[in-house]
């Protein structure tokens, strides 16, 4: 009899627990969801930040591992297979180029201009002969190709002014700060700029596998620091009133470097002093690591005796990410790091470029060891940090094999 009176009992626990396992299910279901404009559904989760780590929406830890594809800075629609005139073709080839290496985030200049506007071929615009697209509907279905595959999709601010109409690295997308030609007619007041990314979180806040990423290496005098932490904390408010719930990406600086043996620095102390608030707690602190740059450490008055200025062999890497902190900020602060760019120089010959390469390993190693998000720079053919030798195939260069290696 009490084995009677238990049955219905355990009857209706079951049916409660798969009830809630049901209803938790199908929110994550509903939030990582995406309509097409041909009516197909395409499912890619909602990113979030717990503690140390990016989770999906079924809190399952995600690792950023991708690339910088940097084009929309320059052009409206971006460059596809070489092509400056969007054909979805084209996109969905390079992107399946970059899956088949294992990469699951792109990283994206944008030129605020271009979305601004929405420059687009019929704009009269210096870049209209050199799109087919406007910027924003390019955008949108970058965003929409990349969640059929799986990757997510970074924006970031980098240039007012596009490449066609005088644009620069302005370091910060404000007067009294910008470098593009006539920025300030594009951007007039730190209040236009926060304006800027409300539009677009209202515009892209429906996509799940996109993240927001204020401005690409920020940087100045103290003054100008002071008035980044102030902008950058009324963009996190701008953003979040608008109902964007996706992960705000903030970085200080052009990246980290120290001296190996002068233990000179310039870290990740960054984070506390700018103390930002996000009710979401939603926030990726990022910065860039180049050895060229000093970020895998330097040797300084030893060269001599190093055979190099730079670092390369793994314990002085791990020694010179320790000194930045780049370990620091999971370990003790507790939050996610994101390596927005980290480059291996192909420009050396010789010994220093066996050295350089030693030293792209050791630093993808160490960063996966750390459990570290990151980005290659870059996805193109040509310049100093070619990852690949261009379409159709995107045979990966010396050091894009060892990126793909590690992914």
């Amino acid at each position: 009899m009490q084995n009677a009176k238990l049955h219905p009992t355990l009857l209706s626990l079951i049916s409660l627990a798969v009830t809630l396992l049901s209803s938790s299910v199908v929110s994550s279901l509903i939030n990582s969801a995406i309509i097409t404009s041909s009516g197909k559904i395409v499912t890619i989760s909602l990113l979030h930040v717990d503690g140390r780590y990016v989770k999906n929406s079924f809190n399952k830890t995600v690792m950023l591992r991708g690339v910088n594809k940097v084009e929309f800075a320059d052009d409206p629609d971006g460059i596809w297979m070489g092509n400056t005139m969007w054909n979805d073709g084209n996109v969905a080839a390079e992107l399946d180029a970059m899956k088949s290496w294992g990469i699951n985030v792109i990283r994206c200049h944008m030129s605020v201009e271009t979305w601004k506007f929405n420059i687009g071929p019929n704009s009269g615009h210096p870049a209209s002969p050199y799109c087919a697209l406007p910027a924003r509907e390019a955008i949108k279905r970058l965003i929409l190709m990349a969640a059929e595959r799986g990757m997510y999709v970074i924006l970031d601010g980098c240039t007012v002014r596009s490449y066609w109409s005088g644009g620069d690295q302005d370091p910060l997308p404000y007067p009294p700060y910008q470098t593009s030609a006539q920025a300030s007619e594009v951007i007039a007041s730190e209040a236009e700029f926060v304006d800027w990314w409300i539009s677009v979180a209202q515009e892209l806040k429906i996509y799940p596998n996109v993240l927001f990423e204020l401005w690409n290496e920020p940087h100045g005098d103290e003054t100008a620091k002071t008035s980044w932490k102030s902008v950058a904390q009324k963009c996190i408010n701008a953003i979040r009133s608008e109902g964007a719930q996706q992960i705000i990406i903030l970085q200080w600086g052009y990246g980290v470097w120290t001296g190996l043996a002068s233990g000179d620095v310039e870290g990740m102390e960054w984070i506390l002093d700018f103390n930002l608030t996000d009710p979401l707690g939603n926030i990726l602190y990022s910065t860039h690591v180049y050895r060229i740059y000093g970020g895998c450490g330097l040797w300084q008055y030893l060269e001599e005796e190093k055979g190099t200025p730079f670092g390369y062999l793994y314990d002085d890497v791990k020694m010179a990410f320790q000194i930045e902190k780049l370990d620091w900020v999971g370990d003790v602060l507790n939050k996610p790091l994101f390596i927005g760019e980290i480059g291996c120089d192909l420009t050396w010959t010789n010994d220093e470029l066996q050295r350089e390469l030693i030293a792209w390993n050791n630093t993808l190693t160490i960063f996966n060891e750390w459990k570290l998000h990151y980005a290659a720079f870059w996805w193109r053919e040509i310049g100093t940090f070619p990852l690949h030798y261009g379409p159709p195939n995107f045979t990966p260069t010396s050091s894009g094999q060892i990126l793909k290696d590690n992914l």
